[in-house]
């Protein structure tokens, strides 16, 4: 019978529209899901430039001391060569040792005791060591006894060494700032390196975010189709179901019809009629009005 296929396709396209619907659900889950890591990983980028844009002020602020302190370095510099070189006219003219010869003593006993400060030695090296030390502190003092009977020499050598001691306290200042800058640098670079790693991931999250979405819209589109046809069905069906009640009523009047006009006949032929004949007569008068 037609209206019992059309009903079988209605449930099938009910069943579509549900299916549909369900599928729609479920993507919209996976792409709220796929969009929540986005975000969580848009997050950590964000927290990655910042700390990079921290370390790269950092390290600006470092470079602009270490540009200070070389030109105070440089200054002091020249001021201690000014004094050297009249150390040195001095020492030529009273034949002495060059103050190249005073300077690197100083330095080398320095170095030494740098040495002896820092490194693990053997009792016997460190011995060697220390007596190494005081040698080198005899000639210094030996030196430098020579240097000050020189009243003018002595003052001039003063000069000279307060302005390298400051050049170098300057210098002590570069090389600290920069062993800082090129750790903000390094660490400046890691975070930059860290966001784009996370960049990447955040990228790949917000591509399955849009197929799912996608797919997602596809599903809406599709459930909404469905129900579309489903409407059409149930307009036909509910057609076809008052086409068939009405049917139904007219075959039902026709058949009483019938029955009243033989019931009448029997009556106006004298015959008695039963009280179910009666019934019968009354059931089509109320049908035949």
């Amino acid at each position: 019978m037609m209206l019992d296929e059309l009903e079988e396709r209605r449930a099938v396209v009910i069943k579509k529209a549900e299916e549909y619907k369900s599928k729609r659900t479920g993507l919209n889950s996976e792409a709220s899901k796929w969009a929540d890591l986005r975000d969580e990983l848009n997050g950590r980028i964000r927290v990655a430039v910042e700390k990079a844009k921290g370390y790269r002020t950092q390290r600006e602020g470092y470079e602009t001391v270490i540009e200070e302190n070389k030109a105070k370095r440089g200054e002091l510099n020249r001021k201690a060569s000014k004094y050297y070189s009249m150390v040195e006219k001095l020492r030529k003219k009273n034949d002495m040792q060059s103050i190249q010869t005073f300077e690197g003593l100083r330095e080398k006993i320095d170095e030494l005791e740098l040495k002896q400060q820092v490194e693990v030695l053997s009792k016997d090296k460190e011995k060697k060591l220390v007596a190494k030390i005081t040698e080198l502190r005899k000639d210094f003092a030996r030196m430098q006894q020579e240097w000050e009977k020189d009243q003018e020499l002595k003052e001039l050598l003063k000069n000279a060494q307060k302005h390298k001691e400051e050049a170098d306290k300057h210098h002590e200042a570069v090389l600290t700032h920069v062993k800082l800058s090129h750790e903000c640098h390094d660490k400046m670079v890691g975070c930059f390196k860290e966001a784009d790693r996370v960049r990447d991931k955040a990228d790949t999250a917000h591509l399955h975010f849009l197929e799912a979405q996608e797919a997602a819209d596809e599903a809406h589109r599709l459930h909404l189709k469905y129900l579309r046809d489903v409407k059409d069905f149930n307009h036909v069906v509910t057609g076809l179901q008052r086409k068939v009640q009405e049917d139904w009523g007219f075959q039902e009047r026709v058949e009483a019809r019938k029955k009243a006009k033989t019931i009448y006949e029997r009556f106006r032929d004298g015959e008695k009629l039963s009280t179910e004949d009666v019934l019968m007569l009354q059931k089509s008068e109320m049908l035949l009005k």
